[in-house]
Order: C-alpha cells, then sequence, then structure tokens
C-alpha cells in the first residue's frame, strides 16, 4: 500500500539547513498495524506526515497504492487527504459548538454528500466506537477518551485506505488508553491498515510490527 524510496526532508531557515529524514525506506502491507517509534526529533512524525499528505519530502520517491504521489500539487494532496486516509490526533481537534454527530459528519461535507447520508454513516461510525448513545452530546460532555473515539470515528466516515494515528494516546489516563488502542486494533483486524506514531511501549504493543526512529532513519 506504501512504498517509500530514499525519502529525504529538509527544513530551510535563512542560511541554516535542517535534515529531519535521511534516506529513509520504507513499505507498508495493506491490512497492517505499524507503529512507529522514536525519541522527540527522530523524525517519526514528519515521516507520517509525509505518508498522509500533510507534507511533502524534499526528495524521494513514495509511491502510495501503485500511485507515484512525490510531487503532487497542494490541490492534489489535499483531494488524497479527503479520500484516501483518516487522521487521529492527540488533541482530538473536535469543534466545540457541534454536535458529536455534527463534528463525525464533518468530512463528508466537504465531498458533497448530502445530509441524509451523512447522519447515516456518522451514526454507524459512531456506533462502531460505541458512542451511539452521544450523538447529541457537545465535546465539553465527553471525557478525553470520549472524544478521541469520536475522532476515530470521523477518520473513518469517508472509508479511508489508511487510519494515521499521531500519539492517539497522548492525553488519555491509561483506561481510556486502552479502550481508544482496542478500537484501532479492532479495526485493524476487521482488515483496516492502521499507521501509529507512539512513544509509549505499552501503546505499540498493539501494532503487529514496530518501526524505531533515531536521528531521521531506520534504526
Amino acid at each position: 500500500m506504501i512504498s517509500m524510496r530514499n525519502i529525504t526532508k529538509t527544513y530551510q531557515n535563512g542560511d541554516v539547513e535542517t535534515s529531519v529524514l535521511r534516506g529513509v525506506d520504507l513499505d507498508i502491507e495493506k491490512g497492517e498495524f505499524v507503529a512507529l517509534m522514536g525519541p522527540s526529533g527522530s523524525g517519526k512524525s514528519t515521516m507520517m506526515h509525509i505518508m498522509g499528505f500533510l507534507d511533502q519530502a524534499t526528495d524521494g520517491t513514495y509511491m502510495f497504492q501503485d500511485r507515484d504521489v512525490s510531487r503532487l500539487s497542494s490541490d492534489e494532496l489535499a483531494l488524497m487527504r479527503r479520500g484516501e486516509v483518516g487522521f487521529v490526533f492527540q488533541a482530538f481537534h473536535l469543534l466545540p459548538r457541534l454536535t458529536v454527530l455534527e463534528n463525525v459528519m464533518l468530512p463528508l461535507v466537504y465531498l458533497g454528500i448530502d445530509l441524509k447520508e451523512r447522519k447515516e454513516r456518522a451514526a454507524k461510525a459512531l456506533d462502531a466506537v460505541g458512542l451511539a448513545d452521544r450523538v447529541d452530546f457537545v465535546p465539553n460532555q465527553l471525557s478525553g477518551g470520549q472524544k478521541q473515539r469520536v475522532a476515530i470515528a470521523r477518520s473513518l466516515i469517508t472509508d479511508p485506505a489508511v487510519i494515521f494515528a499521531d500519539e492517539p494516546t497522548g492525553n488519555l489516563d491509561s483506561k481510556s488508553s486502552e479502550q481508544v488502542l482496542g478500537i484501532l486494533r479492532d479495526l485493524n483486524k476487521a482488515g483496516r491498515t492502521i499507521v501509529m506514531v507512539t512513544h509509549e511501549v505499552d501503546a505499540a504493543a498493539y501494532a503487529s510490527r514496530i518501526i524505531r526512529m533515531k536521528d531521521g532513519c531506520i534504526a
């Protein structure tokens, strides 16, 4: 599903050049649950951002489902983000004035899906994460774990090829973390491809493969 060859990422700030990724090669198969681990500054989040079309490599080749996406335009990257991938972030990124159902429906608005289908698909996604009884709540009425489950439901709504989870348990207590990771594991068992960035060994244990990064390389 994902094939990356000699991926480099360099940031330029005036005369200062900072190399974040240094010639990374990586393959991820459809249906895998992969954890990216490494210390701060190792390049794991940058790798995820490139894989998820939030950023582009400075050099190298990125094949996504046999399509070369290395040099897509900003508009083409946006289309890939909308239709091909889902995201779960540490900070949830829920809109506080929208209900749980409306938050989950939001990605479908940008795809032009009609309201009836948006509601049906959002309700189904919330049921999949055990929150069918919270559709009319707003985010400040939810626990941290429930907010992250809403975020997972939102990531599922477009039926993405891959779900990228960036430190999904970073703001959660141990019980909520187990619930969220259990949902990701169940989604993977149902055939969903999951790529998770984490610094937590207990979280990485839910993955089928752990990739460790150090100094911009796969260690």
